[in-house]
């Protein structure tokens, strides 16, 4: 009886990794519950270990997984900025999690479509965060205009690196990794014979994705989501062309790429080198350069491809740490085409950025990761049902399109939106585990029927009292701390953010030694497209309102400042206004000094 109550346990370890993936995904804002979540994880692993002898899902993934893994402690050491580190460390265990708990949960066609309604509710979690909380850029005018009817209800989202809000090209790249997939679940319904009901209706639902995660995609206007979106819709009409069982369906499956390729060669050579330079963003060396909210041109890009491969010359088999790049860039390789203020998030590459994180290993543990992948899919895609058939060919069109928009931008392995990577993968394990299934039953009955040993009553007791009393430590460990802990402090600002603020930087630094200031600056620049009256008058009302009082103030027609302090001058901030050409540029710099 206490066997099965704890084989049952071991089968909710989906459930807690739902629960702990808010955690791991910020994990400075509460460390101890984060640490707590991660201790009962491993109890539940041991726990499955004892109960059911599996130490982990046995997936074709497993020795490429094992090299990956074993360079996140490389990475972690070798980092020269832990504070940054440790929570992207702490995002790559967390995919880690989704990967195993994925593989595990799916053991049937039933259990199959539920981890694969939970991987679709994961991207509509994450489009509807990245839809309220995104800084639209300005490429396309209707567009921007669409997105700002968007009402913008998150403003700032923990541990961001100097960008409050969301990202759009950061959204953009998951969207390339669902959209083929939504597509492909479309697409694949009217291959069903005699659909129930229930199922039935679940196509509007899938159509209704399809076009949010579309919609979401265009509204992002990043020209590599884009590129990554097309080419995943093309990778599944291939795909799915050359899996097809009929003559005609493959030869199309060859043709359509290459005829694809024509037409866009022929439209190059129509437009000609300027327009298709303009097209992709080669604008003049300092246009286009502001990261990680803005655009980066690719004369920007080609400068940080250099850098990156500088980097990976030095570490080549250490790599710089997990998220290092964007300090060490600064430090080691500057850049002439961006200021050394300018947070540059990664390498704007996938694979460059791989090798800057866990080192040349890693990137051959990850390159190993897609190429299993994709023998997976292509396999299920030629023999799968009406179920595992449209899964296969979304998930591996989808891989196809995420790292196409890879080639010039990246969802680090440390960004919080790469959960949804990892758990594909899962799904991909889940597939080749499903065909394992009447064998694993079979060997389940066995053992009940005492045809296999079974682990001594008291040895079992022994792990529940003990999974018991870890759970219940961890627990009291986190209620009795006082308030959220916090590895670094996250960057803040005192003043609010003006409304229609655009390529918002908010970040800490540190203030001259020999200054009487107390603790970090705390830093925020961005521009906006309103009227410099708008602006004054919002920061009129906004330091009226917090209490704060003009040690002095200036302005004209051009610009208007000054200094403010509160709580008897401890609290100061500096902000300066000025208008350049129709376009609102904003400073403002925050900090205690000494009484």
């Amino acid at each position: 009886m206490l066997t099965a109550a704890l084989r049952w346990l071991t089968g909710l370890e989906w459930l807690a990794a739902v629960v702990a993936a808010p955690l791991l995904t910020f994990p400075t804002v509460r460390p101890r519950w984060t640490a707590a979540v991660l201790a009962v994880l491993v109890a539940l692993w041991l726990l499955r270990l004892l109960v059911r002898r599996e130490p982990w899902p046995l997936t074709p993934f497993n020795t490429a997984l094992l090299l990956f893994a074993l360079m996140i402690p490389v990475a972690l050491w070798v980092s020269p900025v832990p504070e940054i580190t440790v929570p992207e460390t702490a995002r790559v265990l967390l995919g880690l999690i989704a990967f195993r708990a994925a593989a595990l949960a799916v053991r049937d066609r039933r259990t199959m479509a539920m981890a694969v309604l939970l991987f679709c509710l994961l991207g509509l979690l994450i489009t509807a965060v990245g839809l309220l909380g995104a800084q639209w850029s300005g490429k396309v005018a209707f567009l921007r205009a669409l997105g700002e009817a968007v009402p913008h209800l998150i403003t700032a989202l923990p541990e961001d690196q100097g960008t409050p809000g969301v990202n759009p090209n950061h959204l953009a790249g998951v969207l390339t990794l669902y959209l083929p997939l939504a597509l492909a679940l479309v697409l694949g319904w009217p291959l069903r014979r005699r659909a129930s009901l229930g199922s039935a209706l679940l196509l509007p639902l899938c159509l209704a994705f399809l076009l949010l995660l579309g919609g979401a995609l265009l509204l992002t206007q990043s020209r590599s989501g884009w590129i990554g979106g097309a080419a995943g819709v093309v990778a599944l009409v291939t795909l799915a062309g050359l899996t097809a069982r009929h003559r005609w369906a493959r030869v199309l499956g060859v043709a359509f790429p290459l005829l694809l390729v024509a037409v866009l060669v022929g439209a190059a050579f129509h437009l000609g080198p300027g327009r298709v330079a303009a097209l992709l963003g080669a604008t003049g060396a300092g246009e286009g350069l502001e990261t990680p909210l803005g655009t980066v041109s690719l004369s920007g890009r080609l400068e940080i491809w250099s850098r990156a491969l500088y980097a990976i010359q030095d570490f080549p088999f250490t790599g710089c740490g997990l998220g290092a790049f964007r300090r060490v860039v600064h430090v080691l390789y500057p850049l002439f085409l961006t200021g050394p203020d300018t947070d540059v998030g990664h390498a704007h590459n996938i694979f460059l950025q791989t090798a800057l994180d866990v080192g040349l290993p890693g990137l051959v543990a990850y390159l190993a990761l897609l190429l299993v992948a994709g023998a997976v899919c292509w396999r299920w895609a030629r023999t799968g049902g009406p179920l595992a058939r449209p899964l296969a060919l979304g998930l591996a069109a989808g891989l196809v399109g995420l790292h196409a928009y890879g080639l010039t931008d990246a969802l680090a392995l440390g960004s919080k939106p790469v959960v949804a990577f990892w758990f594909a993968l899962g799904l991909v394990a889940g597939l080749e585990r499903a065909r394992e299934a009447p064998l694993a039953r079979a060997r389940g009955e066995a053992a009940q029927a005492g045809l296999q040993p079974r682990q001594p009553p008291w040895v079992v007791a022994a792990v529940a009292v003990g999974l018991v009393g870890l759970l219940a430590g961890g627990v009291w460990w986190a209620w009795t701390e006082e308030g959220p802990g916090q590895l670094s402090p996250a960057p803040s600002l005192r003043l609010p953010l003006y409304p229609a603020a655009q390529g918002v930087n908010v970040r800490s630094e540190n203030p001259p030694a020999d200054s009487d200031w107390v603790g970090l600056w705390e830093v925020a620049t961005f521009t906006t497209t309103h009227s410099l009256t708008d602006v004054v008058a919002f920061y009129t009302t906004a330091l009226a309102a917090e209490g704060w009082t003009a040690q002095s103030q200036a302005g004209d027609a051009t610009g208007w400042g000054g200094i403010y302090q509160r709580d008897g001058g401890r609290q100061v901030c500096l902000l300066d206004l000025f208008d350049m050409d129709g376009e609102v540029w904003v400073s403002v710099l925050c900090g205690d000094r000494d009484d």
